[in-house]
C-alpha cells in the first residue's frame, strides 16, 4: 500500500475564493436590479392612493405613443391609459391576476398585487374620458376623433376661453349609442359649452337617434330661437312635460335630472357658400344675427349645429378632405360616411341665416349638403332633440353598440 503525505487545508486560500464569489454575486445582483429598473419610475404612494393591496415596491414604465417616458402624462393632456394593453408582473411578464386602471380623476389603481418589486408597463394613447369611461381615439374610420380648433374669426366670434381641443364621434357607424330616457340616443362628443354660470366647460352632448317626426321650426315664421314654437315644445311644452301626443316618448323625470342647463350659442351666418366645418363652428359661436336678435340662449334642449354634422364625418385621407371642403359642396363620399346624415329626411339645425328673417340652416336630402331656408313654418323637416348631460352622469355598462348601448347612472353626492 502506497502512503501519501497528509496536507492541511489552505483556509486562507478558501476564504479568498469565497469572498471573491460573494462579491461577484453582489455585483451581478446590482446589475440585474438596475437593468430591471433603469427605465422605470418609482412612484410615490400618493399616486397609488391606497388602492394597491400590498404596499411593497411597484415600478412603472410609462409609454406614450409607444415611446418610453420618465413620467406619466398629466391630466387633460389628451391621453388615456390603454388598459387593454397595459399590464403588471413580478418578472415583467403579464400577470392576469393584476388589474390596472386610471380613473377620470387621474388616480392610478392597481389591484391584485401580492409581491414587492412588481413591474407595471403602462401604455398611454390619444383619447378622452367620456362620461367617466376612457375611450381611445382613432385617426381613420369609425370612432372618437380629436378635433383641434383654430383661431377665432376676428370680430365675429364669442368663443373666447373655449378649449382648443374637443372630442367627437365620427364615421358611418361609430359605437356611440347610449340609453337615455329609455330610448337610444347617441353621443355627439365632449364639446365646448358655456354653463349657466357663464363659465367655459366641456360637456357630453347627446342627440336622439330617432327623430320626433316632422315639426315646424317656428309657426310665427321668424328665426328667433328664443321665441320659437319648437323651443317652447322642447323646453316647456308637451315634449318636455310628456303630455298629449308625447305622453309615450316625452322626457321622463329621471332624464330631466340628467340634463344640464347651459348657454347655447345661436349666432348665424349671412352666407351659405364657402363655409367648411371650422367656419361654421366659429360663426355659430359668433355675434351675427338677424335684426340684432339674441345670439345666445340659456336652456336645456335644442337642436344640433351644422358643425356637429360636419365634424361627424370620418377621415378619409391624411388631409381630412371632407373637413376642409365647403359644406354646400359636400360630395357623396363625405355625407355617406357621416352618422348624422339621414338619406330620407331634411333635418333642422339650430343655426340661423343672419341675413334672412326666416332663414335657418338645414341638412338636405338626399344630397347631404348644408342649405338655408327662406321660411321656417314648414313641417317637412325632422327634429332630433339635442342636449348636454350633467357631470355626475357616468357610464356603468354597455359597449356603445346599437345592440348594447352605454348604460348611464347618475351619481349623487353629499
Amino acid at each position: 500500500m502506497k502512503l501519501e503525505k497528509f496536507k492541511e487545508k489552505d483556509n486562507k486560500r478558501i476564504g479568498i475564493i469565497v469572498f471573491t464569489l460573494v462579491c461577484i454575486l453582489l455585483v451581478s445582483s446590482v446589475i440585474l436590479y438596475r437593468t430591471f429598473a433603469i427605465f422605470e419610475v418609482k412612484t410615490s404612494q400618493n399616486v397609488i392612493k391606497g388602492t394597491v393591496q400590498d404596499p411593497g415596491d411597484i415600478y412603472f414604465a410609462f409609454y406614450v405613443d409607444n415611446n418610453i417616458q420618465k413620467e406619466m402624462p398629466q391630466k387633460n393632456s389628451g391621453y388615456i391609459l390603454d388598459e387593454e394593453n397595459s399590464y403588471c408582473g413580478v418578472t415583467g411578464e403579464n400577470d392576469s391576476t393584476i388589474k390596472v386602471s386610471l380613473t377620470e380623476d387621474w388616480e392610478l389603481r392597481i389591484k391584485g398585487v401580492t409581491s414587492s418589486r412588481t413591474k407595471c408597463n403602462l401604455y398611454f394613447v390619444s383619447g378622452a374620458f367620456i362620461l367617466g369611461k376612457p375611450i381611445k381615439a382613432v385617426t381613420t374610420g369609425n370612432g372618437l376623433y380629436e378635433i383641434p380648433h383654430g383661431n377665432e374669426v376676428t370680430g365675429t366670434t364669442n368663443d373666447t376661453g373655449f378649449k382648443q381641443t374637443e372630442w367627437r364621434f365620427a364615421g358611418k357607424s361609430p359605437n356611440n349609442y347610449v340609453t337615455f330616457n329609455e330610448e337610444n340616443w347617441r353621443i355627439i362628443g365632449l364639446v365646448n359649452v358655456m354653463t349657466s354660470e357663464n363659465e367655459v366647460e366641456q360637456r357630453v352632448k347627446l342627440i336622439r337617434d330617432e327623430s320626433l317626426g316632422n315639426i315646424t321650426w317656428n309657426t310665427n315664421n321668424t328665426n328667433n330661437w328664443a321665441q320659437s314654437s319648437l323651443e317652447n315644445l322642447l323646453n316647456m311644452g308637451d315634449y318636455y312635460n310628456k303630455t298629449e301626443e308625447y305622453s309615450k316618448n316625452g322626457l321622463s323625470d329621471i332624464a330631466k335630472q340628467m340634463i344640464e342647463e347651459v348657454t347655447w350659442n345661436i349666432g348665424g351666418s349671412s352666407r351659405v357658400h364657402s363655409l367648411a366645418a371650422e367656419d361654421f363652428y366659429h360663426l355659430e359661436r359668433g355675434m351675427l344675427s338677424y335684426d340684432n336678435q339674441p345670439y345666445t340662449w340659456t336652456g336645456k334642449i335644442a337642436l344640433f349645429y351644422p358643425s356637429d354634422y360636419a365634424y361627424a364625418v370620418a377621415r378619409l385621407d391624411e388631409n381630412s378632405k371632407c373637413l376642409s371642403s365647403y359644406l354646400q359642396d359636400w360630395f357623396s363620399e363625405c355625407y355617406q360616411n357621416d352618422w348624422l346624415y339621414d338619406s330620407s329626411h331634411r333635418q333642422w339645425t339650430l343655426t340661423q341665416h343672419s341675413g334672412r328673417s326666416a332663414g335657418v340652416f338645414y341638412i338636405s336630402n338626399p344630397t347631404g349638403i348644408i342649405a338655408a331656408t327662406t321660411v321656417v313654418y314648414e313641417t317637412n323637416y325632422i327634429v332630433k332633440p339635442t342636449l348636454y348631460l350633467n357631470t355626475n352622469v357616468k357610464i356603468y355598462d354597455g359597449n356603445g353598440t346599437e345592440e348594447a348601448p352605454f348604460e348611464l347612472r347618475q351619481e349623487i353626492y353629499g
